[in-house]
């Protein structure tokens, strides 16, 4: 079972316009430091805060695909295997690789992101417990300027975000997507 409800894991990739000066990466130590210099047009009395520092569980600083599997998302897909409910949230800036980082590369079977690599593995362990009956169903949803997509809507359907999708609670207080596609799959191929 995963540790804890909820794990923060940063993963960087420094590009040649990485602003070195204003960001410190600490893997080792999970930490992130910004650091703002004042801008000197505000005066002499400047309050404004200069530096900020952030502790993370895991920093995946020019991590392979490999490695953000292992160290961010196979605990949490185990979980799923052992009957618990599990979440991989990617957030970020438009360009940041939150897509390369879930879907991965088409070109090589080295750069799949996540998303298969949690298939392959939910059902290397279905397929490992043959005297138990499962049920994988899937969603994917996709939350863009506050707009919710269904990516396994069916062929045809509009998804610009002016669909039916709606966030609700149950009386139990889970949390689910009204009008959201639950695809039953019965193999990773599917």
């Amino acid at each position: 079972m995963v540790r804890s409800a909820v794990q923060v894991c940063v993963r960087t990739r420094p590009t040649s316009l990485f602003a070195h000066q204003e960001l410190g990466i600490s893997p080792e130590e999970r930490t992130v430091d910004v650091n703002i210099k004042k801008n000197p047009a505000m005066g002499v009395v400047n309050n404004i805060r200069e530096n900020f520092h952030y502790k993370f569980d895991k920093i995946m600083h020019n991590s392979s695909q490999d490695t953000v599997y292992h160290e961010c998302v196979s605990e949490v897909v185990r979980s799923v295997a052992q009957g618990y409910n599990g979440t991989v949230l990617v957030y970020g800036q438009t360009g940041a690789g939150k897509t390369y980082t879930m879907s991965g590369g088409t070109g090589n079977y080295k750069t799949r992101g996540s998303i298969p690599r949690a298939l392959q593995e939910i059902f290397a362990e279905v397929n490992s417990r043959p005297d138990q009956a499962y049920t994988v169903k899937l969603s994917y949803l996709e939350i863009y300027n506050e707009a919710l997509y269904d990516l396994l809507a069916p062929a045809g359907v509009v998804t610009d975000g002016s669909n039916d999708l709606q966030i609700i609670e149950d009386s139990k207080g889970g949390i689910s997507v009204k009008g959201l596609t639950l695809a039953v799959a019965g193999s990773e191929e599917e």
